[in-house]
C-alpha cells in the first residue's frame, strides 16, 4: 500500500523540519492514540536515530511500533523506516518553500504481514484517514501554537478558508 498526502503549512521548512525531528519532545494530541513517544538512541538527530511508539489500537490492544530514521537531509526530506503489530514500512516526508510557507508532502508505503492481507483496504482507509489527520494536527500545531483534541481537527481543518 502506498499513500500520497501533501498539506500547505503557513510555516517556513526549517520550522516544520524541526517539529518533525523533535516528535518525541510534544505533548501527544487530545484524544490520540499514542500511548508514548520516545528516542531510543543517544546522540545527535540523524540517520540511525530510533524510536519507540506505544499505540492503542482498540480498547484492550496496545501494539508496539519501532522507527529508525535511514535519510536526513535538513529542512527538505526525513525518511524513518518502522515496524510494529504485523506491519512495516517506510514513512517519508518532504518540505518544499511554498511562497512565506512549506508545502509538506508525506510519502507511506505499508506492508502488512500475510494473514493481514485480507484486511489491507480495511487498513488501508484507516491509516489513511489518520494521516490526514495527523498533518492536519501539525499543521494546527505549528500555526496556532495549540495541541488540538484530534477528535475535532476535522472540523477546525475544513473551516479554514482554502482548505475545502
Amino acid at each position: 500500500m502506498l499513500h500520497k498526502f501533501r498539506i500547505q503549512i503557513n510555516k517556513p521548512p526549517v520550522e516544520v523540519f524541526q517539529f518533525l525531528c523533535n516528535k518525541d519532545t510534544y505533548k501527544q494530541q487530545n484524544g490520540s492514540p499514542v500511548l508514548l513517544l520516545e528516542k531510543t538512541t543517544t546522540g545527535p538527530l540523524g540517520v540511525g536515530t530510533c524510536y519507540r511508539e506505544v499505540v492503542q489500537m482498540a480498547p484492550f490492544i496496545k501494539s508496539q511500533i519501532l522507527s529508525e530514521i535511514i535519510r536526513y537531509e535538513p529542512y527538505s526530506v526525513l525518511e524513518e523506516k518502522w515496524a510494529g503489530n504485523g506491519m512495516k514500512g517506510v514513512l517519508t516526508y518532504f518540505l518544499h518553500q511554498a511562497g512565506q510557507g512549506t508545502e509538506l508532502v508525506q510519502h507511506v508505503s505499508i506492508e502488512t504481514h500475510w494473514l493481514l492481507r485480507p484486511f489491507d483496504p480495511i487498513i488501508s482507509k484507516t491509516y489513511s484517514k489518520a494521516a490526514q489527520y495527523r498533518l492536519k494536527g501539525i499543521k494546527m500545531i505549528l500555526e496556532t501554537g495549540q495541541s488540538p483534541d484530534i477528535r475535532k481537527i476535522k472540523w477546525w481543518y475544513f473551516s479554514k478558508k482554502g482548505n475545502r
